[in-house]
């Protein structure tokens, strides 16, 4: 009985052990070139993979709230509100990292 739980908590463990190895965080997608900024002030992807289209949705769901926000306070468009922030997160990349281009294009900073 005892070891059917020893077992039970090593497997649990290890499927979270498993999952967080395998998760990205934004500064190592942006390091390694996998995401970039992109000209309408969310992240895009430029390495397709589960984990970088994952990073993509949750990082943009939350810019996109954080821009409605400022958006209302200042009495402007979401649109206004993204294209002055893809402005300054353009201009603020490290260099190295990934832009995109008023052409679309992907560049490396």
């Amino acid at each position: 009985m005892k070891s059917s739980f020893v077992i039970v908590t090593l497997l649990a463990t290890s499927i979270l052990w498993c999952s967080n190895a395998w998760a990205v965080t934004l500064q190592q997608a942006k390091s390694s070139g996998w995401v970039g900024e992109q000209t309408n002030g969310y992240l895009g992807v430029v390495v397709d993979t589960p984990a970088t289209q994952q990073l993509v949705l949750s990082v943009n769901a939350k810019r996109k709230q954080y821009y409605q926000a400022i958006a209302n306070r200042n009495h402007i468009t979401l649109d206004t509100v993204a294209t002055l922030a893809a402005q300054k997160a353009i201009a603020a990349a490290d260099t190295g990292h990934i832009i995109q281009t008023p052409q679309g294009e992907w560049l490396t900073k």
